[in-house]
Order: C-alpha cells, then structure tokens, then sequence
C-alpha cells in the first residue's frame, strides 16, 4: 500500500461498497420478481372458478354447432366465439392480467391437447351429422365441455405453478 496513492485506495473501497450494493439491490429485485410471480399465479387460479365452466360451455356449442343442421350451426359458432371473447374481457378486467402465451412446457402441451380435442370432435360431430346420428353430437358435445372445463382448471394450476417456479 506503500506505493499506491490516496486516490487508489479510494477508488478500490469505492469499487468494493458499489459492489455490495449491487448485490444488495440485486437480491431485493429477484425478491420482488419471486414475490409478483406469486401474486400473479394467485390471481390466476382465483378466477377458474367461472371462467372454467363458462370455456366448457364454448367449447360444447362449437361441437353442438352441425347438431342445428348445416344452414344455422353458424350461429352455435358465432355463440360459442361471444362467450369465448366474452370470457376472456371479463378475465382480464376482473384480473387484471393478459396472457398471451403459456408460461411453460406442461400449459403449452395442454393447451395443444385441447385444440386437439376440439378439431377432432368437431370432425366426429360434422360426421355424425351427416351420418344422421345427430342426438350423439350433444353426447360429444357434453363430453367435451366436461373435458374443456377440467382442462381448464388444469391449466390455470399449471400456469400458476409454472410462474412460480419459472426463474
């Protein structure tokens, strides 16, 4: 320290305090991402209870929709669109969130099943129909609001631990 002057010395405790205080104030902010993540996984799974049964019931009128016959299943369509952006308007007011996207892989993989669910069984219900078996569209169409709403519970549980775990 003998050969160093004043100003180096200076200059090497100032370096070590800014040093700390980044660490500091680094360590506060992954806190505060911890503690927003929580909240927003919260406030997640507090509207599944509405919003669950509500997408089931959308998904059940776009399968319902070739039951009415080919010339009025645009309104089931159209019936099924409204409470679908109807849902979602509302999730996002109540919540105050925007989701646009899975938080992971498990919500990205359900949500891909889902779809999946919905292609499919609107094919069987466009076949049923004109097969003529239309009384068991609204079987399928039954089946696959149940499975849309547990999905939908699902989802928002895994979205919520998914954003909570997420660093």
């Amino acid at each position: 320290m003998l050969n160093h002057t004043l100003s180096d010395l200076l200059n090497f405790m100032e370096s070590d305090l800014e040093d700390q205080r980044d660490h500091t104030s680094a360590r506060d902010a992954l806190d505060a991402i911890g503690n927003d993540r929580g909240r927003v996984g919260d406030r997640m799974s507090a509207e599944t209870w509405w919003a669950a049964p509500a997408q089931g019931f959308a998904a059940a009128l776009l399968v319902a929709g070739p039951f009415a016959g080919f010339q009025w299943a645009w309104l089931l369509f159209l019936a099924s669109v409204l409470v679908s952006v109807g849902v979602e308007v509302l999730f996002r007011k109540r919540s105050g969130l925007n989701i646009s996207r899975p938080a992971g892989p498990r919500g990205r993989a359900l949500l891909i099943g889902l779809i999946h669910l919905h292609v499919v069984s609107l094919g069987v219900s466009v076949m049923f129909t004109v097969m003529g078996l239309s009384g068991w569209i609204l079987v399928v169409a039954a089946i696959v609001g149940m499975c849309t709403a547990l999905g939908v519970v699902a989802y928002d549980r895994i979205y919520a631990a998914e954003v909570r775990r997420e660093r």
